[in-house]
């Protein structure tokens, strides 16, 4: 089968290109990047109302460089109302939080 380089999608024997990343599909995926240990302090920038809305500012940043974490809420809570009304959490390094919080203002209702 053949996979996305990009995404790391797996496609049918017939799909050439990745049709989100626009690539072509390689037989074997690249072996997975190893990703730095950072031995820094992570901070919250921003509380998103619900999960669709954090994964929506979660991918804004990446779009900009800046990895984040989404931590949303809790299981207990989540048994008796549905997760997608949930608070959800958003942290990032704390030397990227000043730019992070320029970027989500436009999206961040005050």
């Amino acid at each position: 089968m053949p996979y996305c380089p990009e995404c790391r999608d797996e496609f049918e024997e017939w799909v050439k290109v990745c049709p989100d990343c626009n690539v072509a599909l390689v037989e074997e995926l690249p072996p997975q990047p190893e990703h730095e240990d950072v031995d820094e302090p992570l901070v919250s920038i921003a509380t998103a109302p619900n999960e669709p809305i954090a994964n929506m500012w979660s991918g804004i940043l990446e779009e900009h460089g800046i990895q984040c974490l989404l931590k949303g809420g809790n299981l207990g809570a989540a048994m008796y109302a549905s997760t997608l009304n949930l608070p959800y959490k958003v942290y990032v390094l704390a030397s990227q939080a000043d730019n992070a919080k320029r970027i989500l203002a436009p999206f961040i209702e005050v």
